[in-house]
């Protein structure tokens, strides 16, 4: 798209910079005057005349000094605006070492998805407008980053970070981190809110149209990630495998390959990623279905022997256990992840949290089996779940032997985690709150606390405290808590998941950065 051929569209936007009686504001204030100190001095502001001036330029083409061509278009344009806008233009027009500095005409090479938005990147710089979607977000923040345009950097970051939910439904996530990893440690609070959702959503991304674009080494870090949210290891290699299924057709499709190479470039694909699947955390039925799954057909042998590691683990030998758990690839095989579904997990839904009163309590129970391998012949634990939306209140109590204890509240969104057996020898649990958000109307894990604590008979209670800020999820018309979800944005929802800690459980691991 070129300026002539959009010159009527062009003249219709000058109209309205440019055509409009310009509108002034008056600052008055009085100020000491060496001469007078009655005058009254005024501040005439007539800014947005001035922008419309400029806007002007570019509506009607006046006056250009240099044209850029962009793929196959010519955009006229005003060096004092591109050098004013830009310092890579600045150095690139005004440097004599530069050739750019000497033409007239000059050429600008870029991606085709940047040609695209060139035009609106161009329009930028003369009105300080722009429209941005999710498909157009990712190559103008390109464009601004190349020719460091900062303040529409920071526009397009502020963009992303209010549509990152929409951009996992949509299919844009995995390009964005993508990309902000490479700039990394720019846009790092946008890259870390990415990486989280890409954690704690994995199931909502893997169905979206570029999961199958996430790089192999994000892949394989994503795996060994200890928070990762999923229903259940079995489910998680269900989404390695169609990832790969589909890595596979792309490698198919590859002509510069060789059918030798696309094999061997799939079997290195394999092992890569599904080492990090960890089959101990999965049930002897769960297992023995994987024989039947589609992967298996293209490097069984491999697969079968990582699948042998759970079996193991399942069945109790201690001996194979303590040798993967030692080798350089098996600390993790038998730590658990965070896993939704029943064995581990309940939900609480709060409903009409604007009409409950300050300091209710909701409590709920559950069973979690008392160790991952079902071998182990130990009763279900019980477990008791409070949960204090609205603050919690002590009231004031006589102690016969001492002084009278206070009324005393606290401010704060408590939940309170207690083990009901009353005899218990000292174990590990791993204990994480899950709290359910709403972005661009999409529900989606939005915060998550996760803490690993020592249970006994002398202690068997723990409480987490703010879980969301407390002054967050006071109503408001205008600032709604994005924690706060349902149709009539008024319901609350927890979820509380309690895994066993064994002995061969691994805390420490790789952290999720890329270098």
């Amino acid at each position: 798209m070129s300026f002539n051929s959009n010159q009527s569209n062009n003249k219709e936007e000058g109209q309205e910079y440019g055509m409009i009686t310009p509108k002034m504001e008056v600052d008055e204030q009085s100020q000491d005057h060496d001469q007078d100190p009655t005058i009254s001095v005024q501040v005439m502001n007539n800014s947005n005349s001035v922008l419309k001036k400029i806007a002007n330029l570019y509506a009607e083409q006046l006056m250009s000094d240099i044209i850029l061509v962009v793929g196959d278009q010519q955009y006229p344009a005003h060096r004092v605006i591109l050098c004013a806008s830009s310092d890579v233009f600045q150095v690139m027009l005004m440097n004599p070492e530069w050739n750019e500095c000497r033409k007239r005409v000059i050429e600008l090479v870029e991606e085709p998805c940047c040609e695209a938005v060139f035009p609106q990147f161009l329009k930028y710089l003369y009105v300080g407008k722009i429209d941005i979607s999710l498909s157009t977000v990712m190559p103008m923040l390109a464009l601004a980053h190349k020719y460091n345009v900062q303040d529409l950097v920071d526009l397009c970051v502020q963009y992303m970070m209010k549509h990152i939910a929409k951009a996992a439904t949509q299919g844009f996530l995995v390009s964005w981190l993508q990309y902000t990893i490479a700039f990394s440690p720019q846009h790092k609070d946008l890259t870390e809110a990415l990486k989280r959702f890409l954690k704690w959503n994995l199931e909502i991304v893997s169905e979206s149209r570029d999961f199958v674009e996430l790089d192999v080494s994000v892949m394989a870090i994503l795996l060994q990630q200890n928070d990762l949210v999923v229903g259940s290891e079995y489910k998680l290699f269900g989404i390695l495998q169609n990832w790969l299924l589909q890595r596979k057709d792309l490698l198919d499709n590859d002509d510069t390959l060789t059918d030798a190479e696309k094999q061997e470039n799939f079997i290195a694909l394999v092992e890569q990623t599904v080492v990090h699947i960890r089959f101990a955390m999965m049930t002897p039925r769960e297992l023995a279905h994987l024989l039947i799954f589609p992967l298996l057909e293209y490097h069984k042998e491999y697969i079968v022997q990582r699948m042998a590691i759970g079996m193991s683990y399942q069945s109790g030998q201690e001996e194979r256990v303590q040798e993967v758990r030692n080798s350089e690839d098996g600390c993790l095989q038998f730590t658990p992840r965070l896993y939704l579904n029943d064995t581990w997990s309940i939900s609480k839904m709060v409903n009409n949290f604007d009409m409950i009163e300050k300091y209710s309590n909701y409590v709920t129970c559950f069973f979690t089996p008392g160790n991952i391998a079902e071998t182990e012949d130990e009763q279900p634990f019980t477990w008791e779940v409070e949960f204090f939306p609205r603050g919690i209140k002590y009231n004031k109590a006589k102690i016969i032997w001492g002084e009278d204890v206070p009324e005393v509240s606290i401010n704060t969104v408590r939940v309170r985690v207690t083990c009901k057996h009353l005899q218990v020898e000292e174990k590990r649990f791993k204990i994480a709150c899950l709290i359910t958000g709403v972005q661009n109307k999409i529900d989606h894990i939005l915060t998550l606390h996760e803490r690993t604590e020592y249970f006994s008979s002398k202690s068997r209670v723990v409480n987490i405290d703010n879980l969301i800020p407390y002054d967050e999820l006071a109503l408001s018309s205008i600032n709604l808590s994005p924690h706060l979800v349902g149709p009539n944005r008024n319901n609350l929802e927890l979820q509380v998941i309690i895994v066993p800690m064994g002995p061969y459980t691994c805390r420490n691991t790789p952290s999720f950065d890329f270098k």
